[in-house]
């Protein structure tokens, strides 16, 4: 349905007034009032509407006795795909080492008795997938510590992570932004 601003210039309309206005705008059923922007010091108003058509708009004004200045119709506009997944990017994802429960994240340095896998350390795949350091990137990263032995033949590291139940974890909640 068409979206509508309207534009209103009167210097003389107190604001408790224009709110009492609102509840009986709000109910008109032939279009959807958004809301109303107002600026008390320059007596502008700004009105969102969806109707559809201009005229609707019009007859509501007309009946309702509210001056207008102009009626533009408009789009609305929001995030794309890209930047909805930009926004969501932001938000921290888990790392391997938190989702296998390995103990073979970095802890600042100091290791228990097996090593510290290099994703937890490895930043050359820093961000990839939303991950820290190459966290949700492991099965591109040799020489990991999955299911308690060094993955060192990449072959054989791509078969056991193309069943890794993290891979397809990650694949999932990256969707079409996954990198592989």
């Amino acid at each position: 349905m068409p979206r509508y601003l309207t534009v209103h210039r009167e210097t003389n309309v107190d604001q408790v007034v224009l709110e009492t206005r609102w509840t009986e705008i709000a109910r008109d059923p032939r279009a959807t009032w958004h809301m109303t922007l107002f600026n008390p010091k320059e007596g502008m108003r700004y009105c969102e509407w969806e109707a559809s058509d201009e005229d609707v708009v019009k007859e509501i004004f007309k009946d309702l006795g509210i001056k207008y200045s102009e009626i533009i119709e408009v789009d609305v506009t929001g995030p794309n795909e890209w930047r909805q997944w930009q926004i969501e990017s932001s938000k921290r994802m888990s790392n391997c080492w938190e989702i296998m429960n390995c103990g073979k994240e970095s802890k600042g340095g100091e290791t228990d008795d097996m090593e510290t896998c290099p994703v937890a350390t490895a930043r050359i795949h820093h961000g990839k997938n939303r991950g820290s350091f190459s966290g949700r990137y492991c099965w591109r990263v040799v020489g990991t510590l999955c299911f308690g032995k060094v993955q060192n033949d990449y072959g054989t590291k791509m078969i056991e992570c193309g069943v890794c139940p993290f891979f397809r974890q990650v694949k999932d909640e990256e969707g079409s932004q996954f990198v592989p």
